[in-house]
């Protein structure tokens, strides 16, 4: 009888063993990846507050200022892309920098298409952990500049941007979704002849659509 006991007990902890190995553990879809749970250990903070990654999408820009009257302006579609780096502060607060190229610009009677390099330093603030909002400055250095697909003289523009950043993301495991508005306060065009009937009332404005990929 002794016996048969316990070769029914040996069964069901083979069975129980068995089922363990066939059933793991439920990865959980919205939580942190197997790197971000590295990252968490190491700093001892939460992990879905930093980390690394790429990110691009979508502007639309236009100006404002004052010489706004005499151009008239509409927006110009076209696009960012760069690089993020997001390192932890507390559980809740962060300070992210990004490196982004840029095209900013409006459409009037030609085409206004201005490239620039970008950075941004961003405080974050995470509302939920997968919520959070974007507030910082950022300063850009203008590349290249052209009217209607042909290059133009950039002598005469400021080539040196600074202005504000702020925003909100979404974030899913690695990925991150967000919106952005940028808020260029220097102007546009210096003194002279740059074949637009403005002065230098002249400033950007960036409205921003994008996805990133986390590491």
């Amino acid at each position: 009888m002794k016996k048969h006991i316990l070769s029914a007990v040996m069964l069901l902890l083979s069975l129980g063993c068995f089922a363990q190995v066939q059933e793991p553990e439920t990865e959980d879809l919205t939580g942190p990846t197997t790197l971000q749970k590295n990252h968490n250990e190491l700093s001892g903070l939460d992990a879905r507050n930093g980390g690394f990654g790429i990110k691009g999408g979508l502007n639309l820009a236009n100006v404002y200022g004052d010489d706004t009257d005499a151009l008239n302006p509409g927006s110009l579609t076209s696009f960012h892309a760069g690089i993020y780096a997001q390192f932890a502060l507390a559980e809740k607060f962060s300070l992210q920098v990004e490196g982004l190229y840029s095209r900013k610009g409006y459409e009037a009677e030609m085409d206004n298409r201005f490239d620039y390099l970008e950075l941004p330093l961003l405080a974050v603030y995470n509302i939920t952990d997968n919520f959070s909002l974007h507030l910082g400055p950022q300063v850009s250095v203008m590349i290249a500049a052209k009217q209607d697909g042909h290059e133009i003289n950039m002598e005469n523009l400021n080539t040196f941007d600074y202005g504000l950043a702020g925003g909100a993301e979404v974030r899913f495991r690695m990925m991150r979704v967000g919106a952005r508005y940028n808020l260029g306060f220097a102007g546009l065009l210096d003194d002279g002849d740059t074949g637009l009937p403005v002065g230098n009332e002249l400033m950007h404005n960036v409205a921003q659509l994008y996805v990133g990929v986390g590491f």
